[in-house]
């Protein structure tokens, strides 16, 4: 543990911001980017104030550094990030993901992302980690020159040849046959729900817009 790079280095995500730009289909899309920080510790033990690197990520690059860590380290579970949308509508946050309590959370989510990686032995000493959390341009490429994406697919579909049986057991079919309709059902009644929580948020705004009133 004495080797981690959280004993070496302190991270921070200090803020987001508000961003419009293009996507991958050249549309205008608004986005939330992080502001990453990071300081030496050596340099403040031995008494100098030692300078703050910065750069911004966005939420997707988040998730592409966890796809690659997970599937470049398969023995080790990789500290979840934290939602990418809010499902309640009565938050106003099903449709709007800059709400500022939704995108703080996510803030502070993001930063126990990092600094429980930077603490695990094996996953702070990645590269490609460090080069995320220090070098803002061309992080990407190097990503996709790792190859990963291809170790993914090679790995699903090695998974699914072990699965596939010619005389598959009963059990196991009925048992798959049931936890299908159990999804069905239970997404049913996740749609259900969103639709009452649309009405209650409806109501609330009526409510809230008679006490302006009165």
């Amino acid at each position: 543990m004495e080797d981690c790079l959280a004993k070496k280095m302190e991270i921070t995500v200090s803020e987001a911001e508000k961003r419009t730009g293009r996507n991958a289909m050249n549309m205008q899309e608004t986005y939330t980017a992080y502001l990453i920080e990071t300081r030496a510790v050596e340099s403040q033990s031995e008494g100098q104030c030692a300078p703050v690197d910065s750069l911004w990520r966005r939420y997707s690059e988040f998730e592409l550094l966890r796809n690659y860590l997970s599937v470049t380290y398969p023995h080790i579970v990789v500290p979840p990030l934290p939602e990418k949308r809010a499902d309640f509508v009565w938050h106003k946050l099903s449709a709007d993901n800059m709400d500022p309590d939704f995108v703080e959370r996510r803030r502070i989510g993001l930063e126990n992302f990092l600094l429980r990686v930077a603490s695990h032995p094996v996953l702070c000493q990645d590269k490609i980690f460090y080069s995320f959390l220090t070098q803002e341009g061309g992080w990407k490429e190097m990503v996709n020159e790792t190859g990963f994406q291809l170790k993914a697919d090679s790995r699903l579909k090695a998974l699914n040849a072990t699965f596939r049986v010619k005389n598959p057991d009963k059990r196991f079919t009925e048992l798959k046959h049931y936890s299908d309709e159990l999804q069905s059902v239970i997404s049913h009644l996740l749609r259900v729900r969103a639709r009452v929580a649309d009405r209650l948020y409806g109501v609330y705004k009526v409510h809230g817009n008679y006490g302006r009133v009165f």
